[in-house]
This record gives structure tokens, C-alpha cells and sequence, in this order.
């Protein structure tokens, strides 16, 4: 049979044969299985390594089995009892350790390490190391995610809250199943968002994320895809790896959606999370806090054994739902903070026909009040949109009011008595025009498709402006608090070309 190179071959055919090394199946056993020849699974298993930047084949089961890709049997028997040293010895294998790094981290001889080793395969009843990970990821012994060889071989290292202790006794191999007389350390919660989120999953038996919890984050392969050639992430954000932590906990997981979004799938995709939930759950326009009721019914788990995960916004409605455990994302996604934007100096004109533009005039309109043609009118705001780095009119109109560029007395003076009141996917729409961000990307970021955003946008435009006017919208929500964003100092721009939109801060109370 002619070897394939890993490349050619589907990446359903990959994850496939790292299915069968879990079971502990050597490259003849899985070649005889999946009619390929020994040199073509090897050719698989080195691809897999390389793409998911895996050490040997152990870690490389792991890595696929926290993706939520590979075939979880249930677990068989009595979980296995392990003293910390032994699930300290199954982390390490499943970070691609060796014999020498268990006996680094244990702090005794090779020969001990051995002991130690053949002391946790009699444990799980397997002569394979790959089938006893696959053993204690069944039985959640184990957490591979985010676990390092570096941090699990460091002697005297602190407690992660995984079985390793402070200090090992390391007498050899006669006291290896013996109890452990040093209790392990508290793990430090307040350093590490991630470590806190993941303290509180680990007594929770449900997980539950509002899809804005995951809007704007950066794409990430997801298993399939890094396979097939994509690049692997170099950093998940925090939100994605602790779904990750509790794929691999096998803690189920549900999504709560907007009053108006797409599928499931299509929505989280791009951040490699399409197939990590058991059920996700639409809020309803009126009564936001029925879905997350509902998610905790679906995952058959009551509201104080699940951990919830939303946005700020979103936290009065968790909390009324009954959840005691919630995590808004501003504990949990750690703040960045934007690039400042180029900002123009205006001379009178120039100032006069954005205020114009900013109150929804049409371009004939804010001719006749300048007393200049429609195409200086036209060039003037194409040059103003270039030198503020604004997409639209709409966006530069929120660039020049944050900036106080431009005067805003007969905005205010315009203003409606009362504010128009917006749904949450209408603030999203109207957050996306004012950041100039209403794209593909970002209509998907907030579990639209650019269609639906659009249609949205109409609405919430006619709500907004009595003139059906873009600009004019941004700047009432704007003025009225019904978008808030961070103040932008006016810094006069010398050749800068940035152009990256501002990010919008939830309001307190939303």
C-alpha cells in the first residue's frame, strides 16, 4: 500500500486514528483497523504533532481529547484513587513528559521514577501510558488544559490545584501508593482571572455562556481546522479556555443567545467553539432571564451547581434567574485598552459642515447653509473621514464629538424629551455604527448575520433620528448614553494611520 503524507488526507481520518492511540493501539494495531500502513499512521501522528505543536503522542490524545472532538466513553468502575504524586505523574504524561521529567519533578532517581510510573499503570489496570490518560481523563482526574512540562517539573513548585504538592517526600519506591502527609496548597485565585473561573467550575456541574461573552474575540482553529493547515493559536483567549477546562471536566456547557440571533454553530465558530455546547437557549425579548432558567432545566442541573458566564449587562439577568455563581466578562477577559484614533484639526468650514452632517443634513442641505457646492461638501467629509480614520459619516461623527471637535449645543438642543428606548440587540447594532465596526465580522461578533444587522439598523435609525440619518442616530445615542464610549483626547495627527475602531464600554446598569 503507498504511504499518503498526512496532508493529503482528510482531517476526519486524523482525529480518527488519534481515537484509536487512546485505546492504547499500537501503529500496526491502527493501520490494521483503518486499512493503512504503518508508515502512513506514523506519517498522521507526526502531522498531528506538528500542527497542534505537540511533543509525542500522548500529548497529542490529550490536546484532541480537551478539543471535544474525540469519542468520550463513559467512564467504567470505581474512579481510580491516585495520591497527588500519581495524578502528578498522569499530568505530566499528558503534558508529552518522560520518565526523566517525573523524576525531575518528583525530586528522585530515575530507577524511583519507574517505580513510581509502574505503580499508576497497576492503578488503572493498563500497561500503557496513553491508555491510563485516557482513564483519568474519563474519571476527571485530570486537567490537561494549560498545563505545562515547565511548571509541572519545577521541584518545590505550589499547588495548581491538581494533586501537586508543595513538597515531596521522595524516599523511593516503598511508600508510592502511601497517603500523602503534606496537604496541598491553596492556589493563589486572585492572581489569574482564568485560575478563579476555573476554582469555581470545578464544583459546579454546568457551565452556561451568553453569547456576549464571546463577541469580538479572535478566531481560533478549531481542532479540524489546525489538521488541515490552519495556524495554531498561540494564546485562547480566557473565555474560550475555560469552555475548554470544562470539555475536558466534562462539565456539559450551554449557550444562551440574543432575542435575535443566528445559529448556534455559525455564531461561535469562528472562535473554535461550534460543537462545544450541549444546548443553546434564545432569550426572549421581553424577559431575558427565562433562557438561563431554561439552559439550567436543558442541562438538568439546578441554578446553584452552575457557573454562568456573561456580560455585564447580562449579570441582573443571570441574578434574578436564581444563579449565585457569575462570572461577567469583565473579571474574566482582561481589558485592553484601545489604540488612540488620529484626530484632525479642523479649521471653521471644515467644523461647520460636520456639525451639519452630525445633525442628519443631506449634502445638498449643508451646501445651501455653507454657501458651497455639493462637491466641496462631498471632497471636505471624504478628507475628514481619511484624516480621523472614520469608515462612514456616522463614524466620524462620534470621533469628532468624543474628541470635542465639534460643538454639540444644537444636538443637545434637538434632543428628544424622552430617550428612545433600545433592545439589547438594537444597542449592539447601534454600538456597531458608532465604532464603525457594522461588517460581516462584526454583525457575527454580536450573533448576527449583515443582513439581519442591517435590517436592525433600519429600525433603530428611525427610532433614533427623526431625519432617517446615520450620523444623526450615532449622535443621540451617543449624547444620550445610550452608547458610552471611553473619551478620546484630541491629539492633533502628524502622519499617524491608524484605524482601529474604539471599543464600546457596557454601560453600568444595562
Amino acid at each position: 500500500m503507498q504511504t499518503e503524507t498526512a496532508s493529503m488526507v482528510p482531517a476526519a481520518e486524523l482525529v480518527a486514528v488519534l481515537d484509536r492511540v487512546g485505546l492504547g493501539m499500537t501503529n500496526a494495531a491502527i493501520g490494521a483497523a483503518m486499512n493503512l500502513s504503518v508508515g502512513t499512521v506514523k506519517n498522521h501522528l507526526r502531522e498531528a504533532c506538528d500542527r497542534l505543536e505537540t511533543a509525542n503522542r500522548i500529548q497529542v490524545f490529550a490536546r484532541a481529547w480537551q478539543s471535544g472532538l474525540l469519542t468520550r466513553s463513559a467512564s467504567v468502575g470505581a474512579t481510580p484513587a491516585l495520591t497527588d504524586e500519581q495524578t502528578l505523574i498522569v499530568r505530566i504524561w499528558a503534558a508529552g513528559g518522560h520518565r526523566t521529567d517525573v523524576a525531575r519533578a518528583l525530586e528522585v532517581r530515575e530507577h524511583a521514577a519507574e517505580l513510581y510510573e509502574d505503580a499508576v499503570l497497576n492503578v488503572f489496570d493498563t500497561r500503557t501510558r496513553v491508555a491510563a490518560v485516557r482513564r483519568a481523563l474519563e474519571h476527571q482526574l485530570i486537567d490537561p488544559a494549560g498545563d505545562t512540562l515547565a511548571e509541572l517539573t519545577t521541584p518545590m513548585a505550589a499547588d495548581s490545584g491538581q494533586g501537586r504538592t508543595r513538597h515531596h517526600r521522595a524516599k523511593g519506591a516503598a511508600d508510592v501508593s502511601g497517603p500523602v502527609t503534606m496537604p496541598p496548597a491553596e492556589p493563589d485565585h486572585r492572581s489569574d482571572p482564568l485560575v478563579r473561573a476555573v476554582a469555581m467550575l470545578r464544583s459546579a456541574c454546568g457551565l452556561v455562556v451568553h453569547l456576549g461573552a464571546l463577541a469580538g474575540l479572535p478566531e481560533v482553529p478549531s481542532l479540524v481546522g489546525v489538521l488541515a493547515g490552519a495556524t495554531p493559536p498561540r494564546a485562547a483567549p480566557t473565555v474560550v479556555r475555560l469552555v475548554h477546562q470544562a470539555l475536558a471536566l466534562g462539565v456539559p456547557c450551554a449557550l444562551v443567545l440574543p432575542a435575535v440571533a443566528v445559529d448556534p454553530d455559525r455564531a461561535v465558530a469562528v472562535i473554535g467553539l461550534g460543537t462545544a455546547w450541549s444546548c443553546a437557549v434564545r432569550q426572549d425579548a421581553y424577559n431575558g432571564s427565562a433562557a438561563y432558567v431554561l439552559a439550567a432545566h436543558r442541562l438538568g442541573v439546578t441554578t446553584d451547581d452552575l457557573l454562568v458566564v456573561c456580560t455585564a449587562d447580562q449579570a441582573p439577568a443571570a441574578a434574578d434567574a436564581g444563579f449565585r455563581r457569575v462570572l461577567t466578562t469583565t473579571s474574566v477577559v482582561p481589558k485592553t485598552e484601545p489604540r488612540p484614533a488620529p484626530v484632525p484639526e479642523l479649521n471653521a468650514l471644515e467644523r461647520q459642515i460636520a456639525e451639519l452632517a452630525a445633525e442628519g443634513l443631506a449634502i445638498a442641505e449643508i451646501g445651501g447653509r455653507v454657501h458651497a457646492g455639493e462637491y466641496l461638501v462631498r471632497h471636505r467629509l471624504a478628507d475628514l473621514r481619511r484624516r480621523a480614520g472614520a469608515v462612514d459619516d456616522a463614524h466620524l461623527a462620534v470621533r469628532l464629538i468624543t474628541t470635542k471637535l465639534i460643538d454639540t449645543e444644537r444636538l443637545r438642543t434637538g434632543l428628544p424629551d424622552r430617550v428612545p428606548e433600545l433592545d439589547q440587540v438594537g444597542r449592539a447594532v447601534i454600538t456597531l455604527i458608532c465604532t464603525g465596526t457594522m461588517s460581516e465580522a462584526g454583525a457575527n461578533g454580536v450573533g448576527l448575520s449583515l443582513h439581519e444587522a442591517r435590517t436592525i439598523e433600519a429600525r433603530v435609525v428611525r427610532a433614533l433620528s427623526p431625519r432617517r440619518s446615520r450620523a444623526h442616530a450615532a449622535a443621540v445615542a451617543l449624547l444620550t448614553g445610550i452608547v458610552t464610549l471611553p473619551p478620546t483626547k484630541p491629539v492633533p495627527r502628524h502622519g499617524a494611520d491608524g484605524s482601529g475602531a474604539v471599543s464600546p464600554t457596557p454601560r453600568k446598569g444595562q
